[in-house]
């Protein structure tokens, strides 16, 4: 359940994202707010306290008075600059914020007349709670990053719940086919509607594969007595003496009629037991049944200047019915014998891999994206179909965990390659 899993990390990572930004807005907003309200407060303190000390005190002379423990009030005269501390000397006018000895200090520097009035404030303990709570600001953070993961795994697991058993319900169809699923677990919320559109779905499903099936079947059972009698009828009128050239060649199209038609029994056989769970049987050794293919096959040459060469690097076995292999071999090597008209076409067997490649007339770029689905090419003048049998080559790979490929080049020949994974 890879892709579950994904969405429940998303969702949870939703929930950690939204309270990551909720609590730093909320922290951040709180940190600003303290320091703009404790920055007021100290410039009022110091304002109320040059006022009170003009009220109070009319100082004649330059000197430092502290009248707090935290508060202390600096007066200089133009010819008194010295009697002010280093530190504060160069202020202008204004509110200023100084560190002195590892200090911290709120300064308010005001000129009445020509007095100069310096008011020093002692901020560090102030400094040192704000520090403080910028510390229980960020724990609390953290416990309401905590509070969201673990509130976004809650809401993500029961989200995915039924996600998950609906997911579980529909891979189960593809050992089981005629299972279907169990409605009772979702009610009916976007899940349930779901549900019962895919229950819906899969009926329709079951009901085409089932037809499907049973055309197949009928039909191939229906067109072999017939095909049957036409073949044993020709191989009867071949065997007679006095027959002409002509005579002979009509019967030997017949024959590869019959032949033809034949196959294309076989291949709806093949399609009706794709629709079932794919019969693996005992291993195959593909050795004799390329051999047996080729010559099966080799009517489709005729008289064409074409040397077949079949290699073998290593034993090729596969774990699937011969008359399955037969059925895939056999149309990759009649499109190559019907497709190339001179040259040479290869079958190549190599443990894991069979290739058949041509020398023939290729497969126009245009429609090979299309290849496996049924294309149209031209040879000797005539059109020809040869995308049914690619597409059942297609159809049995998949059904059995197979992969094919092609390489093809217009007017050079092409190369399909299939890959028998384990």
């Amino acid at each position: 359940m890879q892709k579950t899993k994904r969405l429940s990390r998303r969702i949870t990572l939703s929930f950690l994202l939204l309270g990551a930004a909720l609590t730093l807005l909320l922290g951040l907003s709180l940190v600003i707010a303290l320091k703009v309200i404790e920055a007021n407060i100290l410039d009022d303190i110091l304002y109320a306290e040059l006022k009170q000390f003009q009220q109070t005190d009319n100082p004649q002379k330059s000197g430092s008075l502290q009248s707090r423990s935290t508060i202390t009030i600096h007066v200089s005269l133009p010819d008194a600059m010295n009697s002010i501390p280093g530190y504060l000397r160069t202020l202008p006018r204004g509110i200023h914020d100084v560190t002195h000895n590892k200090r911290d200090y709120r300064v308010l520097v005001e000129y009445i007349g020509d007095t100069r009035y310096i008011i020093e404030f002692d901020d560090t303990s102030i400094h040192k709670r704000e520090r403080d709570f910028i510390h229980l600001v960020e724990l609390c953070s953290l416990v309401a990053l905590l509070i969201a993961f673990i509130f976004g795994r809650k809401v993500a697991h029961y989200v995915i719940s039924p996600i998950r058993r609906l997911a579980y319900q529909v891979m189960a169809f593809k050992n089981q086919p005629g299972e279907s699923l169990d409605l009772s677990e979702f009610g009916d919320d976007e899940i349930g509607v779901l549900t019962r559109k895919l229950q819906q779905y899969h009926e329709q499903l079951q009901q085409l594969l089932i037809r499907e099936k049973e055309f197949a079947s009928n039909v191939s059972h229906e067109l072999r007595t017939p095909v049957t009698s036409i073949s044993m009828a020709a191989e009867v009128l071949a065997t007679k003496a006095d027959l002409s050239s002509q005579e002979y060649e009509r019967i030997q199209r017949i024959q590869r009629a019959a032949g033809e038609m034949s196959e294309l029994i076989e291949t709806f056989l093949v399609l009706a037991q794709i629709n079932d769970e794919p019969t693996h049987g005992a291993s195959c050794e593909m050795g004799p049944v390329a051999r047996k293919v080729i010559e099966q096959q080799r009517v489709w040459l005729g008289n064409k200047p074409i040397e077949v060469v079949l290699e073998e690097n290593g034993q090729l076995v596969v774990a699937a019915p011969s008359g399955i292999l037969s059925v895939l071999v056999a149309n990759l090597i009649r499109n190559a014998f019907r497709y190339t008209e001179r040259g040479t076409v290869t079958v190549l067997l190599a443990p894991g891999h069979l290739t058949v490649t041509d020398t023939g007339i290729g497969i126009d770029t245009a429609v090979q994206a299309q290849i496996f689905k049924g294309y149209t090419v031209k040879s000797s003048g005539n059109t020809n179909r040869a995308g049914l049998g690619l597409s059942i080559v297609q159809r049995i790979c998949e059904r059995y965990g197979w992969t094919v490929s092609f390489d093809s080049t217009k007017g050079q020949g092409s190369r399909f390659t299939v890959v028998f994974t384990a």
